[in-house]
């Protein structure tokens, strides 16, 4: 009774959706038409070494009964092989070719697979790629491709099949997977938003229900790999940075931990998607693991994932609750493209688009044409924005009040129950026309317009209560430049509504109005056949507000760039060595030039090169908090610049190794001022660390890596706003990542 109690317990701790199998393994409930099994080869590093009939007796019987299983596809969990040697991997060919051409199958290097004697002292795959090359699988027909750095290794590769009506993605990954495996793997797994993916590698999870960490044994940190280039990444570190980013990632499944060998873990991502972890590995057990291997059954119709543990050389089952269980109410089919993250009431960029010319306008938009002349509208997505482009318009061409264009608003989940939020978006219009945005909207009858036109020099708030329309408030000036972007932020709290232009109090405080308490959001187009949206963001009034965070993850390398080109501009004042030569390399802003000046001892009054953000609003933020991610593999200056308005005029925190400083410096009117000084070796070469400038008022604070610089606030006067930009001087290796304004 204890054991049975103990049992449950694990289960609600760790969140899991499980029900146990103690009756044996034939007594489950019958399985959809769906239903389709993957079979799963953990650690067979000591049938290899010393039981190769056992292993073979595996690949056999998946090969003789992959029809009446339903099996397909066979994934290996790495650590093929025990001591990296010919004699092993000989044992290895001849069991895992039993496969070929009969079911699809993948494998990938564990920590014994790689190294002199299997001991993972570097990542060299010599063997495991001579005996399961590129070139083998290449012509298969689920073959998706391989990390794109090691053309001739199969270390990292991906399949895709399709099977109970849902198409998936099988990513097997490298023993602690580099950093750039992981950006790889975030590019894959992006680009195949369609499908449901399976993440397999050698290591993930442990066998205390938890992802592998610190302080656990067998991590991955622990071993000679870790010190090569590009280093390693334990469980948690893959969840950081790889997998809980993706709604579409489903499983991820992992061997190489002892103990028990057992351990599963559900976890929500950053999407809200549960993804179901699983550890099995059965090395340690009698005969190098008697032939166990896991077969789990995915029945999309039922929403189930059934794992049983089998081994064919003994015909048995393992029935305890580790071995067999069920995971219950699992989303399997096709997958969300459109998913946003749920920390946000809603939030989109339409990036998702990016890859196609013209689009219908969906994702959860709905498109009301109200205007009868020149109708319909016509919505879509190109090149990444929303496009209005008919003249639909009514009553009349001088109407300045009761207009009827078209808009389309978002009809998702429970958008029209929002109540207290900030609404923002770009917009840009090459016409002259009405262009706007609606909130709190209930139905066509009932709703808070904001409409801006530049041809009848007005922008103006109305609400429209039971299809009576009334002005709330009005500025008689163009409400836009045609052709020119700009940011529209509207702040809904309670009976409070204030309305931002590029961060200009548009109408000079706030509008209090009772009318409506709730409702969703929409874009508006009135007689302008050429009205744009992008950015679209809905946060919760509650929640702190970002005002930029800029990953450089989004899209191909192509869109990447353009995002650079479109946000960050670059200022060169260094002579010497330039020019600079900045570009977005595996998801970080990397400057590459030793552009520099005046002279190699300088430490003051010192010029370099910088990306600042020319976003629209940036040049009018106040207080905020600035941070970044840098590194360095030189040892010169950078750093990060903040309230910045022009060449002549910015706030400037700079580090420097091989001078051991860290200053902080102001700029005004082209005259630099040192504020604050330590004497001390800025960072270590090589590695990430992480700034962070909090700017509040006329007090400046600067913290490296969570430690305040300086000791405390720098006080001075000089600048009370102004964009942000990252720094480099006399440094070809500056790398900056992960920039976050907010405030």
């Amino acid at each position: 009774m204890k054991a049975t109690k103990y049992v449950f317990v694990l289960m609600m701790i760790f969140g899991l959706v499980v029900t146990p199998f103690l009756q044996g393994p034939h007594q489950a409930e019958a399985a959809s038409s769906s239903a389709f099994k993957i079979a799963v080869l953990p650690d067979t590093q000591n049938l290899s070494r010393s039981h190769p009939e056992i292993f073979k007796a595996q690949t056999q019987w998946i090969a003789d009964n992959y029809q009446e299983q339903n099996i397909e596809f066979v994934v290996h969990l790495g650590d093929i092989v025990n001591n990296n040697n010919v004699p092993q991997w000989e044992v290895a060919y001849d069991a895992m070719r039993t496969l070929d051409g009969v079911v699809p199958y993948s494998v990938t290097p564990g920590n014994h697979d790689m190294g002199e004697n299997g001991s993972a002292s570097t990542r060299d795959t010599t063997l495991f790629n001579t005996y399961f090359p590129v070139s083998d699988f290449s012509n298969t027909e689920t073959f998706g491709g391989v990390y794109p750095a090691e053309p001739d290794k199969y270390d990292n590769n991906y399949h895709t099949f399709s099977a109970g009506g849902t198409d998936w993605l099988v990513l097997s990954l490298e023993f602690g997977p580099r950093d750039p495996v992981l950006d790889w793997a975030n590019e894959v797994v992006a680009s195949h938003p369609n499908h449901r993916v399976i993440v397999v590698t050698h290591d993930y999870m442990f066998s205390d229900e938890t992802r592998h960490t610190t302080g656990h044994a067998w991590n991955p940190h622990n071993y000679g790999v870790a010190s090569e280039p590009g280093g390693v990444n334990d469980g948690e570190e893959m969840w950081q940075k790889f997998v809980k980013k993706h709604p579409n990632i489903s499983m991820v499944l992992n061997g190489h931990v002892l103990n028990d060998g057992q351990g599963r873990r559900v976890s929500v991502g950053d999407y809200g998607n549960k993804v179901y972890q699983m550890l099995s590995n059965y090395q340690m057990q009698a005969n190098g693991g008697n032939g166990f291997i896991r077969l789990l059954e995915i029945d999309p119709e039922a929403g189930t994932i059934e794992a049983t543990s089998y081994s064919p050389y003994l015909d048995q089952y393992k029935t305890d609750w580790q071995n067999q269980f069920e995971f219950k109410n699992v989303e399997l089919g096709t997958p969300d493209s459109k998913v946003k993250k749920p920390r946000y009431l809603f939030s989109d960029d339409f990036s998702l688009e990016k890859k196609r010319e013209d689009t219908e306008l969906n994702n959860g938009w709905t498109v009301v044409d109200e205007g009868k002349i020149d109708g319909p509208s016509k919505w879509s997505v190109v090149n990444g924005e929303v496009v209005q482009s008919s003249n639909i318009y009514g009553p009349n061409v001088p109407a300045v009040d009761n207009r009827k264009g078209t808009f389309a608003y978002y009809d998702r989940g429970n958008s029209l129950n929002w109540t207290d939020y900030t609404f923002s978006a770009t917009l840009r219009a090459t016409d002259n026309d009405g262009t706007g945005l609606m909130f709190r909207y209930q139905d066509p009858e009932n709703y808070y317009k904001l409409e801006l036109d530049n041809q009848r020099k007005f922008s103006k708030l109305f609400k429209v209560v039971d299809g009576v329309e009334t002005t709330l408030a009005h500025v008689a000036e163009p409400g836009y430049t045609p052709g020119t972007k700009f940011d529209i932020e509207i702040k809904v709290v309670g009976n409070q509504i204030q309305v931002f232009r590029d961060g200009i109090d548009l109408f000079g405080g706030p509008i209090i109005d009772d009318s409506h308490s709730s409702g969703t959001v929409a874009l508006y187009s009135w007689g302008n056949q050429s009205n744009y949206y992008d950015d679209v963001i809905v946060k919760d009034a509650n929640t702190s507000r970002e005002l930029l965070k800029d990953d450089f993850n989004k899209g191909k390398q192509q869109q990447v760039e353009d995002k650079l080109m479109n946000n960050w501009e670059i200022m060169d004042e260094g002579t010497i060595d330039g020019p600079s030569k900045w570009s977005v390399v595996r998801g970080e802003l990397v400057q590459s030039s030793n552009i520099y000046g005046p002279d190699v001892p300088a430490v003051d009054h010192r010029k370099g090169t910088y990306a600042f953000l020319n976003k629209n609003n940036a040049f009018q933020w106040k207080d905020y908090s600035f941070s970044a991610t840098l590194r360095s593999t030189d040892n010169d200056g950078i750093g990060l610049m903040f309230r910045y308005q022009d060449p002549e005029n910015y706030y400037k925190l700079e580090l420097d190794n091989e001078r051991k400083f860290y200053k902080l410096f102001k700029v005004a009117d082209g005259v630099e001022t040192t504020l604050a000084h330590e004497a001390k070796p800025g960072y270590i070469p090589g590695a990430n660390f992480e700034l962070e400038v909090k700017v509040i008022g006329n007090q400046i604070q600067a913290f490296q890596d969570g430690i305040d610089i300086f000791g405390g606030p720098i006080i001075d006067d000089s600048h009370p706003k102004g964009t942000i930009a990252l720094y480099s001087w006399g440094n070809p290796n500056s790398s900056f990542d992960d920039v976050i304004v907010e405030r």
